[in-house]
Formats: structure tokens, C-alpha cells, sequence
């Protein structure tokens, strides 16, 4: 996985910093591995189908942590806390998240409501924000795009978008009508409507924001393909999407909330290729996958 360190100093110093430097950050995402570990041995032999064992199950069996029966290839050794602000916020974000109790969650025994705020507090946190921004300088965005942001939940992405950028217009959608209302609040500038797919949005788009939202989407592949109708010949997606080779933690914790899927780097690379051109790669897994694709 650090193999991606060059790449992610060259397009990512700003988040690097703000982490407490590269150590720290290493750090920070060996933590995701630990608790991902720790979470595993209280959970295998749950639910396999269940996305939060799942999930767990991939990012570790991909790290070569465990097995295809599940069992343990190598120990986890507790990391070093970073002492980065927005690294030990990450961190702490992981411990919270263990507070809730694995086994619970695995059993669907934790009040939904309760994983909303959690996720809720996880997108407004400052290693969120600097990452978000961060990503959307490496991959180019620039000013005066009809942006179109698919499953925009409580509308985080768009003020932070709208905070740098000025587009020509900006329209999020979502299935739940309530947070389409949580997300008119909390980005005025925006346009957000409740809709289950993009086959019902008019219009066409500049660019389509995919800032971890292929997780979200019952059907990811048919949302590609009604996203390419309102996607302009040329048109940009930008995509930052967890991996299972990268953040296992994190992945666990986003599919606990409500997220549906567990994707490798390949996989998501290989879904945007089947209709859209690979421009330009920035990452492959750490933190995450960034990469920009455009419209053939």
C-alpha cells in the first residue's frame, strides 16, 4: 500500500501536513488496520452477507492479514498514536466507533438514528474536509462547471466544493427526502433534490462529484450508465473512493452506517473504464483511489 507515498506527496501535501507528516499518517491509517483486526476477531464467524463482516472480511483478506477461512496469517501489532491534530482526530473517530461495539452492529443491534449523527459528525471532522478540498485541487476542478454530485446525503461535499469554487450550477440528489432537506440547509448555494437515480435528473453536466458514493448505490453500474446520459462528451468525473487495500477500518465503519459495497481499486477502475476514459490516476489506494475520468 505505501508504494503510493510518492503519489500521494506530490498531490496530497496539504493533507500531509495538516495529518503531522507522512510518518503521521502512516500512523493514523495503521490504526484503521488495528481496529479492523480487532473488530474481525469479534465478529467471524457472524454473517458473511452482512456488508459491515464483509467488509471486514475483504480489506483484510486483501491486506494478507487473514485467510479465506477467515482465520489470522499475522498478528496486528497496536500502532504508535500519531500526534498530528487531524491524524489523532482519525484515530479517535475509530475509537468512537468501537465504543458503538462490533458484535452489536454485526447484529443489527445498534440504533440507526445513532450511526446517522456518527456518520453526520465523521463528514464535518477536519481530516474529512482538508482530504475532500485537498482532492478536488489535485484533480483540476475549476470554476464556472455544471456540477452535477450523486447521492449528496447532508450536502458536506457541496459546501466545502462551494467554500473554493464558483460553478455555473450545482445540483445534488439523493433518495432520502430527509437529507435533501439536512443538505439545502447546510449548502444554500447548492440545488439538491430527492430522486433515486440520475435516469431522473434533466440537464447536462460539466463534471459528476463521486467523492465515496459508489458504496452508497444499490446498483453502481446502471448509475454509471444514467450518469453518462447527463454527462457532457467530454465531461469530467472525479472520483475519490475507499478501497479495500487502504483504510479497512474506515470501510467497515461506512458500511455500518448504511453504505452497501466493498470495492478494490482494480474493481472501481475497472467499473468507470467500461464507459468512461481514464484520464489521469493520482492514487490507487491510500488513502484512497483518486483518480479523474472523462466522458468518451
Amino acid at each position: 500500500m505505501y508504494i503510493d507515498f510518492p503519489s500521494v506527496w506530490r498531490y496530497f501535501r496539504e493533507y500531509i501536513v495538516a495529518s503531522g507528516g507522512i510518518l503521521e499518517l502512516k500512523k493514523a491509517l495503521d490504526w484503521s488496520i488495528w481496529y479492523a483486526a480487532k473488530w474481525w476477531n469479534e465478529i467471524k464467524e457472524k454473517d458473511l452477507k452482512k456488508p459491515f463482516v464483509k467488509a471486514l472480511y475483504i480489506s483484510l483478506l486483501k491486506r494478507g492479514i487473514i485467510d479465506e477461512r477467515g482465520e489470522f496469517k499475522k498478528e496486528v501489532k497496536k500502532p504508535e498514536m500519531p500526534k498530528g491534530l487531524y491524524a489523532r482526530e482519525w484515530v479517535e473517530m475509530h475509537m468512537r466507533f468501537d465504543e458503538i461495539g462490533a458484535i452489536k452492529i454485526a447484529q443489527d443491534e445498534v440504533d440507526r438514528n445513532a450511526l446517522d449523527l456518527f456518520y453526520s459528525d465523521i463528514q464535518v471532522q477536519g481530516w474529512h474536509r482538508i482530504m475532500v478540498k485537498t482532492f478536488l485541487k489535485a484533480a483540476g476542478v475549476t470554476d464556472g462547471q455544471a456540477v452535477l454530485e450523486p447521492y449528496s446525503r447532508e450536502g458536506h461535499i457541496a459546501a466545502f466544493y462551494h467554500e473554493d469554487y464558483k460553478p455555473a450550477s450545482y445540483l445534488g440528489y439523493d433518495p432520502s427526502a430527509v437529507f435533501v432537506e439536512m443538505a439545502k440547509a447546510v449548502a444554500p448555494s447548492a440545488t439538491f433534490v430527492t430522486v433515486s437515480t440520475a435516469c431522473e435528473i434533466s440537464g447536462h453536466y460539466d463534471a459528476v462529484l463521486l467523492i465515496e458514493k459508489l458504496q452508497w448505490m444499490p446498483d453502481p453500474l446502471r448509475e454509471l450508465e444514467c450518469i453518462s446520459r447527463v454527462l457532457k462528451p467530454g465531461g469530467r468525473l472525479y472520483v475519490a473512493q475507499p478501497v479495500a487495500e487502504s483504510m479497512p477500518g474506515y470501510l467497515a465503519i461506512l458500511t455500518a452506517v448504511g453504505a452497501q459495497h466493498v470495492f478494490t481499486w482494480r474493481e472501481v477502475e475497472d467499473m468507470l473504464s467500461s464507459r468512461f476514459h481514464l484520464e489521469k490516476r493520482l492514487i490507487r489506494a491510500l488513502p484512497f483511489y483518486g483518480a479523474v475520468f472523462q466522458k468518451r
